[in-house]
């Protein structure tokens, strides 16, 4: 493997080194033309894109609407192209201040769509993809660009359940198509399918993201299609003046949400006195008096050890290592002893979580080497802290970009990327110092001197690293824990795309691209002995893994592009491509480090274990699609892909897909010609197709699978996956009928409802326990979704000095399993269940039913219902026993997680050289079960206590929601955490997304000192949340492993507000 890796890279680097000589042979004379492009206001526009017609090079408009463009002769005619104007087409008969004035198109109709394999014109694309630009890109400020995808289009939800720097969100387009398989949409960069992670590219590297949502936008992607498709064009260069651009950014954050507050350290003991005191009246029956001196001497071990300390004649000087002056802080009365005083005020919480620096720079450079070469060059930096004391995240990129054009009939392009990044994960930790006591310091305790124990090698408060501090619990654990542990994750990725174009006869063209990606991985991991591993002792261990994944693809696209009589519009391409894709890992861990500076697996001494792995995939693909159109009324659309994946066995090895579209431009019609002067565009489309998904989780999902086993010492081989050669292709069927129009010149904006019903989802059939297996792999699953998309957008005001510009989006949809092999499934989440059910949904969670808190005794009460025999509910009572609940009948449906209604807001303002804009995010409907929020309403012992538990139950006749506390040793019994509706809420909310100010120096001003543009701005994140779950303390979005609508124990560092400060310049 390593050989034939070896092999390609060293062709890979000499075809690039030739593609790369051949872009700089090309050199003629040709004759410049230069002038401006204004807006039908006079204002000046950038970035407008100025090429040939029908050529590929050209060149864009600076910051002040300027351009100089090099052609071979006078009289050609150019092609002025900006998204939000209409396209202007100009033959040049002179080459000197050319003015050209675009006129607003609110439809958008000439603007061009990046599509599988090519472009089209928004006006004849018969699918349904929303376009989000450049400029909608410069609001992004995150570590990874696909969590700023959020809001920015209807139809896709992206969660961002982490605030860890560089991590991944969900994204899910138009609903779930997968019960089991990979559920992610393709991401295609520059016409490639990547395997290269989003949190790898720069946005400003990024012109412009596609996404593609209905079949007939994504069936020539086929198997891989039917998640939907993220398309991602990066920037090229133009000809004209050399461009230079910098930029940086500062930025520090907070949690979006804030954390419930914690008790003092002299309310938590009165907490745990009551508890204890609870649990001697109510299960030891002790008298009051008899309760009292139990709590009051019991309550120190709640926290500490018996840890003594003593003078120099080994005399006690007192029992616990606490907080307190005294051993017994806490009288008979459950309060806080007059003459205790703390000894220590540390906040474990507020010195792992603080503000910390993210700093972000890039610059990059385009232009023209001679007049047929263009560039692009970028590099970026980006160090992003977070704001857990152990997250931390790196990223190196750097990227160049070639285009040639060497004759009529023949160009090419290049373009080589390569990011370096290294993430530092805590993991764990973000989430045990939410829980910790504010008992406790990071800091040892001298209990002589009354002081910090001062470090004699730093000469600072040292360390409480865990040895011998008296801890009941948490004896290893600090706030600085996790600068005795260490996750790194190193990543080099590495891509490169070629292609190369030839015009074979008018209209007639061909492409051939390669790419060749290629991601190295290295994980380590080190636990210091002296640290807990989960609160259990640890011996400490080292764990080294590496990962290797490289890709080739190869695809050639013929293309016939005509116009017959200025009426009859065709587009016909032809396709091959062939993917082929390696992975490889290996592993070790090993354990028992004698010392906490003993870091590598040499110097464990236990036995290591070691693991590797291999895997292999395979696509070879053919496809074709044609386009016919008729006076730019009537488009019609049709394609076809066939597919053969390695995943399947031979005789299942080939999948097609297709799909079929149509739109009428109504509008065009002469019997809407009264309508024009306030109609300007009126289009029906529909489409119809299927897309597969061959992501099913192993490269031989089909095969049967052996792992190895030991039984008496004897070595042996086990049978892990039964075989099942008939699995095939999970199957997508969409349909999508919309409606987009634009009037007034004002308003403008599309509707479209939707239905994806996917078929023979990969389910597990239960087997017979006498066959070894419990389950196989199969065909025997399906599920479906139908919904809403409404995208609007309003020019509210377009003035030479004020723009105002208004934009929302909406979603919404249902999903429904149609088909399923057994009567139930069950997946849980922590202790969140979900049953999957026909005619039920994905995305219901089912639990006991609360019945509130019993005002007399202070006990937990649920409903226990009884049933006919359909299963409906004939009657019902309260019980205290949790038992009677907690079985599989007792769990009813509590509603879906999946939000009724959720979109987007945003408002774009501009006053002469200040601009302002700002989204709200909304989610509205969906359920949400909060296990954070459970346990602050709960006394665990030695955990954290919260100010919720000033409501709970004292006395008989109270009413309220939170049990009377008691102690660990009865946490199980009558924990008031209880999973149960008690904790499922209405999740809906509403967040002030981002917030942009910007200001543009004046160009008069900025010329002065040789610059082009200079543009300081501030840019606020996630600076306001509204809804119920912000009011427990709790981030409605930081949901555990990314499944939507839980948020427990496997939550992460939720969302973070940030507040960034940024300068762009360009020369």
């Amino acid at each position: 493997m390593q050989t034939n890796y070896q092999t390609s890279k060293k062709r890979l680097s000499w075809a690039f080194l030739f593609l790369l000589l051949l872009s700089v042979m090309r050199v003629e004379a040709q004759e410049q033309i230069t002038g401006i492009v204004k807006d039908s206001r006079g204002l000046p526009l950038p970035g407008v894109s100025i090429v040939q017609e029908g050529e590929s090079i050209g060149t864009k408009t600076d910051d002040s609407g300027k351009f100089m463009l090099k052609v071979p002769k006078s009289g050609i005619k150019l092609i002025f192209r900006s998204i939000g104007y209409k396209n202007y087409e100009l033959s040049v008969t002179s080459s000197n201040n050319i003015e050209v004035v675009l006129e607003d198109d609110i439809a958008g109709l000439d603007e061009v769509l990046v599509t599988a394999y090519g472009t089209s014109k928004k006006a004849s694309f018969t699918g349904s993809a929303t376009v989000i630009d450049t400029k909608q890109l410069e609001n992004v400020n995150t570590s990874n660009v696909a969590q700023g995808l959020q809001g920015l289009s209807a139809g896709v939800q992206v969660t961002n359940s982490s605030g860890r720097p560089g991590a991944n969100p969900t994204i899910t387009i138009r609903g779930i198509g997968s019960l089991t398989a990979d559920m992610a949409p393709l991401y295609v960069v520059d016409g490639v399918p990547s395997d290269v992670d989003l949190s790898a590219y720069s946005p400003s590297d990024i012109e412009s993201i596609t996404v593609m949502k209905d079949a007939a936008a994504t069936s020539l992607y086929g198997s891989r299609a039917a998640n939907g498709v993220i398309m991602i064009t990066t920037k090229r260069g133009a000809s004209g003046k050399a461009n230079v651009n910098a930029r940086a950014a500062w930025t520090t954050s907070d949690f979006a949400v804030k954390f419930p507050e914690r008790v003092s350290p002299a309310k938590q003991w009165e907490l745990a006195w009551e508890g204890l005191y609870n649990d001697a009246r109510d299960f030891d029956e002790l008298s009051d008096e008899e309760a009292r001196e139990y709590a009051s001497n019991r309550v120190p071990s709640v926290f500490w050890n018996t840890t003594p300390i003593r003078d120099d004649n080994g005399n006690i000087l007192r029992n616990y290592r606490s907080g307190w002056n005294m051993d017994y802080p806490i009288g008979l009365d459950g309060k806080i002893k007059p003459e205790a005083t703390r000894l220590w005020d540390f906040d474990l919480f507020n010195e792992a979580f603080n503000y910390r620096l993210k700093q972000d720079y890039g610059v990059d450079f385009s232009g023209a080497m001679g007049e047929n070469n263009t560039y692009y060059a970028s590099f970026s930096y980006l160090n992003d802290k977070g704001v857990h004391i152990s997250d931390g995240f790196k990223r190196y990129t750097g990227r160049v970009a070639l285009n040639s054009k060497m004759n009529d009939w023949f160009s090419m392009s290049n373009s080589i990327m390569f990011m370096n990044s290294a993430d530092i994960n805590g993991g764990f930790d973000a989430r045990v110092f939410r829980v910790m006591p504010t008992e406790y310091s990071a800091y040892l305790w001298d209990y002589e001197t009354n002081s910090y124990a001062i470090s004699p090698f730093t000469g600072k408060p040292q360390l409480d690293e865990g040895v011998g501090n008296g801890r009941a619990w948490w004896p290893r654990w600090s706030a600085y824990g996790a600068l005795t542990e260490a996750k790194n994750s190193q990543t080099d990725n590495l891509q490169t795309v070629s292609a190369l174009s030839f015009r074979l006869l008018e209209g007639l063209s061909l492409k051939t691209t390669y790419s060749f990606q290629l991601i190295d991985n290295f994980y380590s991991m080190w636990k210091s002995p002296e640290r807990e591993n989960q609160l259990l002792p640890s011996e400490g261990y080292v764990q080294r893994d590496s990962y290797r994944t490289y890709s080739h693809t190869v695809n050639n696209v013929l293309t016939y592009d005509k116009t017959f009589n200025d009426l009859h519009h065709i587009n016909v391409l032809a396709g091959q491509e062939i993917y082929s894709y390696t992975t490889s890992g290996t592993g070790v861990t090993r354990s028992g480090l004698a010392l906490p500076y003993f870091k590598e697996i040499s110097l464990a001494s236990n036995d290591p274990t070691a693991w590797s792995s291999f895997g292999r995939y395979g696509l070879a693909s053919f496809f074709g699609k044609a386009e016919y159109d008729y006076d730019n009324r009537y488009y019609i659309s049709g394609s076809i892909r066939t597919d053969g994946s390695s995943r399947f066995h031979p005789d299942h090895r080939w999948g097609q897909f297709y799909s079929l579209g149509a739109s009428w431009r109504i509008s065009e019609e002469s019997f809407m010609e009264n309508t024009q002067d306030w109609l300007q565009n009126l289009k029906l489309k529909a489409s119809y197709g299927e897309v597969g998904n061959d992501r099913v989780g192993s490269y031989y999902a089909y095969q049967a699978l052996y792992g190895p086993t030991s039984y008496v010492g004897t070595v042996g081989v086990r049978l892990n996956q039964l075989e099942n050669e008939n699995i095939k292709w999970e199957t997508n069927i969409q349909t999508n009928i919309g409606l987009e129009f634009s009037m007034f010149n004002k308003l403008s904006g599309s509707v479209e409802y939707f239905t994806r019903k996917s078929k023979d989802l990969l389910l597990n059939r239960p087997l017979a326990p006498s066959l070894g297996m419990d389950a196989i792999l199969t065909n025997i699953g399906d599920v479906q979704n139908k919904g809403w998309e409404v995208d609007l957008n309003y020019a509210a005001i377009r003035k030479k000095d004020f723009d105002w510009n208004i934009s929302l989006n909406a979603t919404s949809y249902k999903n429904t399993i149609t088909s399923l092999p057994s009567k139930e499934e069950q997946f849980n989440q922590g202790v969140a269940i979900f049953k999957w059910r026909e005619g039920g949904s994905r995305y219901d969670i089912y639990a006991p039913s609360f019945a509130g808190v019993n005002p007399e005794n202070g006990h937990n009460q649920w409903w226990k219902y009884a049933f006919d025999e359909s299963g409906n509910i004939i009657d019902q009572e309260k019980t205290e026993n949790y038992n009677e609940v907690n079985v599989n009948e007792q769990r009813i449906n509590q509603g879906s997680v999946l939000p009724d209604v959720f979109g987007a807001l945003t408002n774009n303002f501009r006053y002469k050289s200040l601009d302002l804009s700002f989204m709200l995010y909304y989610s509205f409907g969906g359920k949400l079960y909060d296990y954070n929020f459970s346990e602050s309403n709960v006394l665990r012992e030695n955990f954290a206590a919260y100010d919720n538990l000033d409501r709970r139950w004292q006395k008989p006749g109270d009413v309220t929601d939170i049990a009377k506390i008691y102690t660990y040793r009865t946490f199980d019994a009558f924990s008031n955490a209880r999973y149960s509706d008690q904790y499922i809420f209405n999740n809906d909310f509403v967040r002030l997304k981002n917030v942009m100010l910007g200001y543009t120096l004046p160009q008069s001003l900025v010329s002065k000192w040789g610059l082009s543009t200079l543009r300081i701005y501030f840019r606020g994140d996630n600076l306001l949340t509204f809804g119920s779950a912000k009011d427990r303390g709790t981030d409605p979005e930081n949901f555990g492993n990314n499944l939507v609508g839980v948020v427990d124990a496997s939550s992460g560092v939720p969302a973070l507000r940030s507040y960034t400060l940024g300068l762009n310049v360009s020369f």
